[in-house]
């Protein structure tokens, strides 16, 4: 569920920066860069910083809630997630092709997971719930959203 909080608060954030920002709504692609901008620092970044955190520290309950057993590769898990959860903080800070190497590692990482849950579901029945339902639509719906996004924005600045 905390995907869907993350998106919530990207996209309030976004829409109140665009209401309040002649600049940044003078054009489709301004419009673009700034959901690309919130949705990279909060659902990519905030989102990674704190699964990361429940991967490494709270292992248990995190393969719990994904319907699998603790085990030495969570903390691996972990790792990945802090990778992309730092190159979405650091959007605020850098910008071009950084965005689009951010967009791209995102994707790749949460569409691949995806995958995983989907096998997951079929092989093995696992309906947990950090393993199917609206977890799973975000992990694949965000990812495609970010990378449309990002091109849209590059396409915009040429």
């Amino acid at each position: 569920m905390f995907q869907i909080l993350f998106t919530l608060i990207a996209v309030v954030a976004a829409s109140v920066h665009v209401a309040f920002s002649p600049k940044r709504r003078s054009s489709r692609g301004a419009v673009a860069r700034t959901y690309l901008l919130y949705l990279l620092f909060f659902y990519v970044g905030l989102m990674g910083l704190l699964t990361a955190y429940a991967h490494v520290f709270r292992p248990a309950e995190t393969s719990a809630s994904i319907g699998w057993s603790t085990s030495p590769y969570e903390y691996e898990v972990g790792m990945a997630d802090l990778t992309v959860g730092v190159l979405g903080v650091l959007c605020m800070k850098f910008r071009g092709d950084f965005w689009l190497a951010t967009a791209i590692a995102n994707g790749v990482w949460l569409l691949g997971d995806a995958v995983g849950h989907v096998r997951q579901m079929t092989l093995y029945n696992n309906h947990a719930s950090n393993n199917s339902g609206i977890f799973l639509a975000t992990e694949i719906i965000m990812p495609i959203i970010i990378l449309f996004l990002t091109f849209y924005h590059r396409q915009s600045i040429r």
